[in-house]
Protein backbone atom coordinates (compact mmCIF):
# COMPACT_ATOMS: atom_id res chain seq x y z
CA UNK A 1 0.00 0.00 0.00
CA UNK A 2 1.29 3.43 -0.98
CA UNK A 3 -0.27 6.82 -0.17
CA UNK A 4 0.55 10.09 -1.94
CA UNK A 5 -0.48 13.63 -0.93
CA UNK A 6 -0.61 16.63 -3.29
CA UNK A 7 -1.45 20.30 -2.61
CA UNK A 8 -3.89 21.89 -5.04
CA UNK A 9 -2.60 25.30 -3.93
CA UNK A 10 0.34 24.80 -6.28
CA UNK A 11 -2.09 24.65 -9.21
CA UNK A 12 -3.76 28.00 -8.60
CA UNK A 13 -1.54 29.73 -11.16
CA UNK A 14 -3.18 29.77 -14.61
CA UNK A 15 0.15 29.19 -16.36
CA UNK A 16 0.80 26.06 -14.29
CA UNK A 17 -2.71 24.82 -15.01
CA UNK A 18 -2.05 25.14 -18.74
CA UNK A 19 1.25 23.26 -18.40
CA UNK A 20 -0.50 20.53 -16.40
CA UNK A 21 -3.27 20.18 -18.99
CA UNK A 22 -0.69 19.59 -21.71
CA UNK A 23 0.56 16.56 -19.78
CA UNK A 24 -2.81 14.82 -20.03
CA UNK A 25 -4.40 12.79 -22.85
CA UNK A 26 -6.81 14.70 -25.09
CA UNK A 27 -9.86 12.89 -23.69
CA UNK A 28 -8.96 14.03 -20.16
CA UNK A 29 -8.40 17.61 -21.31
CA UNK A 30 -11.79 17.73 -23.02
CA UNK A 31 -13.50 16.32 -19.92
CA UNK A 32 -11.82 18.77 -17.53
CA UNK A 33 -12.40 21.80 -19.77
CA UNK A 34 -16.12 20.95 -19.74
CA UNK A 35 -16.41 21.29 -15.96
CA UNK A 36 -18.04 24.64 -15.19
CA UNK A 37 -17.04 24.99 -11.54
CA UNK A 38 -13.47 26.30 -11.24
CA UNK A 39 -12.95 24.47 -7.94
CA UNK A 40 -14.17 21.15 -9.34
CA UNK A 41 -12.16 21.68 -12.52
CA UNK A 42 -8.99 22.27 -10.50
CA UNK A 43 -9.65 19.20 -8.33
CA UNK A 44 -10.25 17.03 -11.38
CA UNK A 45 -7.09 18.32 -13.05
CA UNK A 46 -5.04 17.63 -9.93
CA UNK A 47 -6.51 14.15 -9.55
CA UNK A 48 -5.88 13.10 -13.15
CA UNK A 49 -2.39 14.58 -13.09
CA UNK A 50 -1.47 12.86 -9.81
CA UNK A 51 -2.85 9.51 -10.97
CA UNK A 52 -0.94 9.71 -14.24
CA UNK A 53 2.28 10.59 -12.40
CA UNK A 54 1.97 7.70 -9.93
CA UNK A 55 1.02 5.27 -12.70
CA UNK A 56 4.13 6.24 -14.64
CA UNK A 57 6.24 5.81 -11.50
CA UNK A 58 5.09 2.19 -11.55
CA UNK A 59 5.83 1.71 -15.23
CA UNK A 60 2.38 2.35 -16.72
CA UNK A 61 2.72 4.99 -19.45
CA UNK A 62 -0.95 4.82 -20.43
CA UNK A 63 -4.16 3.44 -18.96
CA UNK A 64 -7.89 3.45 -19.45
CA UNK A 65 -10.38 4.17 -16.69
CA UNK A 66 -13.79 2.62 -16.19
CA UNK A 67 -16.33 3.27 -13.45
CA UNK A 68 -18.15 0.77 -11.27
CA UNK A 69 -21.86 0.73 -10.47
CA UNK A 70 -21.45 3.38 -7.77
CA UNK A 71 -18.96 5.50 -9.67
CA UNK A 72 -15.71 4.09 -8.27
CA UNK A 73 -12.97 4.38 -10.94
CA UNK A 74 -10.70 1.49 -11.79
CA UNK A 75 -8.15 0.48 -14.43
CA UNK A 76 -9.82 -1.54 -17.16
CA UNK A 77 -6.54 -2.46 -18.82
CA UNK A 78 -4.22 -2.97 -15.83
CA UNK A 79 -4.80 -6.06 -13.72
CA UNK A 80 -3.98 -6.44 -10.03
CA UNK A 81 -3.52 -2.70 -9.46
CA UNK A 82 -6.07 -0.61 -7.58
CA UNK A 83 -6.28 3.03 -6.57
CA UNK A 84 -8.57 5.46 -4.82
CA UNK A 85 -8.56 9.25 -4.55
CA UNK A 86 -10.00 11.67 -2.01
CA UNK A 87 -9.76 15.41 -1.49
CA UNK A 88 -10.55 17.98 1.17
CA UNK A 89 -10.03 21.72 0.78
CA UNK A 90 -6.59 22.20 -0.82
CA UNK A 91 -5.33 18.62 -0.59
CA UNK A 92 -5.65 15.56 -2.81
CA UNK A 93 -4.65 12.13 -1.59
CA UNK A 94 -4.21 8.94 -3.61
CA UNK A 95 -3.90 5.36 -2.38
CA UNK A 96 -2.25 2.72 -4.61
CA UNK A 97 -2.30 -1.00 -3.94
CA UNK A 98 -2.28 -4.48 -5.45
CA UNK A 99 -5.57 -5.13 -3.63
CA UNK A 100 -8.85 -3.20 -3.44
CA UNK A 101 -8.46 0.00 -1.45
CA UNK A 102 -10.41 3.03 -0.25
CA UNK A 103 -9.15 6.33 1.17
CA UNK A 104 -10.60 9.45 2.75
CA UNK A 105 -9.14 12.76 3.89
CA UNK A 106 -11.10 15.36 5.87
CA UNK A 107 -10.07 18.71 7.25
CA UNK A 108 -11.00 18.69 10.93
CA UNK A 109 -13.43 21.58 11.09
CA UNK A 110 -14.09 23.19 14.46
CA UNK A 111 -17.86 22.98 14.00
CA UNK A 112 -19.08 19.38 14.10
CA UNK A 113 -22.40 18.15 12.68
CA UNK A 114 -25.35 19.06 14.91
CA UNK A 115 -26.65 15.50 15.07
CA UNK A 116 -23.69 13.07 15.04
CA UNK A 117 -26.00 10.28 16.24
CA UNK A 118 -27.58 10.38 12.77
CA UNK A 119 -24.21 9.80 11.14
CA UNK A 120 -22.64 7.20 13.44
CA UNK A 121 -23.68 3.72 14.48
CA UNK A 122 -24.92 3.37 18.10
CA UNK A 123 -21.60 1.79 19.08
CA UNK A 124 -19.55 4.55 17.47
CA UNK A 125 -21.78 7.27 18.89
CA UNK A 126 -21.40 5.82 22.38
CA UNK A 127 -17.62 5.79 21.92
CA UNK A 128 -17.67 9.41 20.75
CA UNK A 129 -19.78 10.52 23.72
CA UNK A 130 -17.23 9.16 26.19
CA UNK A 131 -14.55 11.57 24.99
CA UNK A 132 -13.95 15.00 26.48
CA UNK A 133 -15.05 18.07 24.55
CA UNK A 134 -11.44 18.67 23.49
CA UNK A 135 -11.11 15.12 22.14
CA UNK A 136 -14.50 14.87 20.43
CA UNK A 137 -13.44 16.64 17.24
CA UNK A 138 -10.52 14.31 16.63
CA UNK A 139 -12.60 11.25 17.55
CA UNK A 140 -15.43 12.20 15.19
CA UNK A 141 -13.13 12.61 12.20
CA UNK A 142 -11.30 9.38 13.01
CA UNK A 143 -14.62 7.53 12.93
CA UNK A 144 -16.00 9.34 9.91
CA UNK A 145 -12.92 8.92 7.70
CA UNK A 146 -12.76 5.23 8.60
CA UNK A 147 -16.37 4.80 7.55
CA UNK A 148 -15.85 6.76 4.35
CA UNK A 149 -12.73 4.81 3.41
CA UNK A 150 -14.40 1.43 4.00
CA UNK A 151 -17.42 2.37 1.91
CA UNK A 152 -15.16 3.73 -0.84
CA UNK A 153 -13.26 0.44 -0.72
CA UNK A 154 -16.46 -1.30 -1.78
CA UNK A 155 -17.80 1.57 -3.91
CA UNK A 156 -20.90 2.69 -2.01
CA UNK A 157 -22.53 5.80 -0.55
CA UNK A 158 -21.46 6.94 2.92
CA UNK A 159 -24.81 8.56 3.68
CA UNK A 160 -26.73 5.39 2.93
CA UNK A 161 -24.58 3.04 5.00
CA UNK A 162 -22.79 5.06 7.69
CA UNK A 163 -25.00 3.80 10.53
CA UNK A 164 -24.91 0.17 9.44
CA UNK A 165 -21.49 -0.66 10.86
CA UNK A 166 -19.05 0.34 13.59
CA UNK A 167 -15.37 1.22 13.35
CA UNK A 168 -14.54 2.11 16.97
CA UNK A 169 -14.10 -1.40 18.31
CA UNK A 170 -10.99 -2.72 16.59
CA UNK A 171 -8.90 -2.56 13.45
CA UNK A 172 -10.75 -5.10 11.33
CA UNK A 173 -14.18 -4.85 9.82
CA UNK A 174 -16.16 -7.66 8.16
CA UNK A 175 -18.91 -6.18 6.01
CA UNK A 176 -21.05 -9.28 5.74
CA UNK A 177 -20.82 -13.01 5.29
CA UNK A 178 -18.75 -13.82 2.23
CA UNK A 179 -17.10 -10.38 2.05
CA UNK A 180 -13.33 -10.11 2.69
CA UNK A 181 -12.14 -8.44 5.87
CA UNK A 182 -11.09 -4.81 5.48
CA UNK A 183 -8.37 -3.35 7.65
CA UNK A 184 -8.32 0.36 8.34
CA UNK A 185 -5.38 2.61 9.11
CA UNK A 186 -5.85 6.16 10.43
CA UNK A 187 -3.49 9.05 11.05
CA UNK A 188 -3.58 12.80 11.56
CA UNK A 189 -1.63 15.07 9.22
CA UNK A 190 -1.61 18.71 10.35
CA UNK A 191 -5.30 19.60 10.73
CA UNK A 192 -6.45 16.76 8.46
CA UNK A 193 -7.54 13.24 9.34
CA UNK A 194 -6.70 10.46 6.89
CA UNK A 195 -8.01 6.89 6.83
CA UNK A 196 -7.25 4.05 4.45
CA UNK A 197 -9.15 0.77 4.20
CA UNK A 198 -7.46 -2.12 2.48
CA UNK A 199 -7.65 -5.86 2.09
CA UNK A 200 -3.97 -6.00 3.06
CA UNK A 201 -3.76 -7.25 6.63
CA UNK A 202 -0.20 -6.02 7.13
CA UNK A 203 0.08 -2.52 5.69
CA UNK A 204 1.60 0.70 6.99
CA UNK A 205 0.07 4.14 6.46
CA UNK A 206 3.09 6.16 5.35
CA UNK A 207 2.30 9.38 3.45
CA UNK A 208 4.55 10.55 0.63
CA UNK A 209 4.33 14.21 -0.42
CA UNK A 210 4.27 14.84 -4.17
CA UNK A 211 5.05 18.36 -5.42
CA UNK A 212 4.06 20.02 -8.67
CA UNK A 213 7.76 20.41 -9.50
CA UNK A 214 8.10 16.61 -9.43
CA UNK A 215 5.14 16.11 -11.73
CA UNK A 216 6.01 18.94 -14.12
CA UNK A 217 9.81 19.41 -14.06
Amino acid sequence: MEVYLFSLASLQNEHMQQKAMKQLPESDRIYIEGIKSRKKRLTSLGGRMLLQYIARMHGFEAFHLMYGENGKPYFSDITDVFFNISHSEEYLILAWSHKEIGIDIEQMRNVLPKFPEKMLSPTDFSCWQKHSDLEKKKCFFELWTRKESIIKLHGGSIFQKAKEFSVSDGNQFLTCVGTPAAYFHTCQWNDYMISVSTLEEKADLSIQIVTLQEIIP
